[in-house]
C-alpha cells in the first residue's frame, strides 16, 4: 500500500465529481457529503441529475455558432464593443500593427 499522501488535481477542487466520495482528503474542514449525497436517490433519478451537471461548452466558434443564444451573446458582445468605440473591425491591418485578440 502506498504511503503517499493522495489528493484530488487542482483542476477539480470546484467540481463534485464522484458518487462515492470517501474521507481520504481528510483536511476539508466541511467535505461536500456531509451535506450533499445521491445515496437515497432512484438510479433512474441519479442519472438525470448526474446528467444536468454534464453539459459541457464548446471550445471553438464554430462550435458555438450552432446554438442562437450564443449568437445573440456575441452580436450583443459586439454591439457593446462598437458602442463604447473600443472595437471595430478592419480589412488591411498594416505591418507596423499587431492584432490584439478579444475575447
Amino acid at each position: 500500500m502506498s504511503t503517499r499522501i493522495q489528493k484530488p488535481p487542482e483542476y477539480l477542487k470546484d467540481y463534485h465529481c464522484n458518487l462515492n466520495v470517501s474521507n481520504t482528503f481528510s483536511r476539508i474542514k466541511y467535505p461536500l457529503n456531509f451535506v450533499f449525497s445521491y445515496n437515497n436517490l432512484s438510479p433512474s433519478y441519479t442519472s438525470f441529475v448526474m446528467s444536468l451537471s454534464s453539459h459541457v461548452e464548446s471550445n471553438t466558434y464554430f462550435e458555438t455558432v450552432k446554438h442562437d443564444c450564443w449568437r445573440k451573446a456575441i452580436q450583443s458582445e459586439i454591439s457593446a464593443l462598437e458602442s463604447n468605440q473600443t472595437w471595430g473591425e478592419t480589412a488591411l491591418l498594416s505591418k507596423e500593427k499587431t492584432v490584439i485578440g478579444c475575447k
